[in-house]
C-alpha cells in the first residue's frame, strides 16, 4: 500500500510545486497519474521511489509517504529498491550494461542475491515478459521500444511489489506501446501495485483502476477507471488531456 499524507513540495523555497496531495493507492491497484505538463505528476512519482528526498537537493517537503509500511524520507534507498521498480522516460538514463542479459540480472547480482536464485528470476522474466529476442543483444543496437522493454525486464527481475513509470510511451511507437501495455497488463495480472506518470492515455484507458487528475500541484479529482473511460471530449479538452 501507498499512502501519500498532505504532502506539499517545492524543488525551491519560494516556489510549490506540490501542495496538499493526499492519496492512497491499494496493494495491486493500477493508477494514472495525468494532466498538463509541468502539473507536478512527476514530482509524485519521485515521493514514491525515493528520489525526493533522498537524491534531489535543496527541496523544501512536508507530509509524509509509506510505501508498504516505509516511511520514505527514512527508508535507505536500498531498502526501498526491494519494495520499488522505476521505468523512466528515457531508458538509456538506468541503464548499466552494454549487453542485455547483463543488464537484466544487475540489480540482482547489486543486491547480492544466490547466483541460483539470480538464475531463477532471469528465467522467470524471460519467460513472463516474453522477451526472448532481446537476449545476448548489444544494448547500442536496439531500437527506443526495445530498450524501454529491457528497463522494464531489468526492474521486473528485481521482483518488486510497486512499479513506479514516468512517461514510459514518451519515445515510443505504436508498436512498443503495444508492447509495455501487454507488460503491465502482466504487472496487474500478478497482483503488482502500478502507478503511471503519463500524458498518452489510449493504451491505458481499460487496465487502470483509477485516474488521478492533476492541476497546478494539487489533485483536483479523483476517477474511478470506469468514469474515467466516460469522460466526453469537451470535459477532456478542458482538462488538457489527450485523447
Amino acid at each position: 500500500m501507498i499512502q501519500i499524507q498532505d504532502i506539499s513540495f517545492g524543488y525551491e523555497e519560494e516556489q510549490e510545486t506540490l501542495s496538499n496531495i493526499d492519496l492512497e493507492i491499494a496493494q495491486g491497484e493500477c493508477i494514472v497519474l495525468t494532466g498538463e505538463s509541468g502539473c507536478g505528476k512527476t514530482t509524485v512519482t519521485k515521493l514514491i521511489n525515493g528520489l525526493i528526498p533522498h537524491f534531489v537537493e535543496g527541496g523544501v517537503l512536508s507530509g509524509q509517504v509509506f510505501v508498504n509500511g516505509l516511511e520514505v524520507v527514512k527508508t535507505e534507498m536500498y531498502r526501498l529498491a526491494e519494495e520499488v521498480s522505476s521505468v523512466f522516460q528515457n531508458p538509456k538514463s538506468q541503464f548499466f550494461n552494454i549487453d542485455s542479459d547483463s543488464e537484466i540480472t544487475f540489480g540482482l547480482e547489486n543486491a547480492g542475491v544466490d547466483p541460483k536464485k539470480i538464475k531463477e528470476r532471469y528465467d522467470a522474466t524471460v519467460s513472463a515478459l516474453k522477451i526472448q529476442p532481446l537476449l545476448g543483444r548489444n544494448i547500442f543496437s536496439m531500437s527506443g521500444g526495445e530498450k524501454q522493454s529491457l528497463a522494464f525486464a531489468s526492474v521486473y527481475a528485481m521482483n518488486p511489489s510497486v512499479f513506479v513509470l514516468d512517461e514510459p510511451t514518451a519515445n515510443l511507437d505504436a508498436d512498443a506501446i503495444e508492447t509495455l501495455r501487454g507488460q503491465i497488463l502482466q504487472l496487474k495480472k500478478e497482483g503488482r501495485t502500478v502507478v503511471i506518470a503519463e500524458h498518452r492515455l489510449d493504451f491505458l484507458m481499460d487496465l487502470i483502476d483509477r485516474a488521478v487528475f492533476i492541476q497546478d500541484g494539487k489533485i483536483v479529482q479523483i476517477f474511478s477507471g470506469a468514469e474515467f473511460r466516460q469522460l466526453s471530449e469537451e470535459q477532456r479538452i478542458k482538462m488538457g488531456l489527450r485523447s
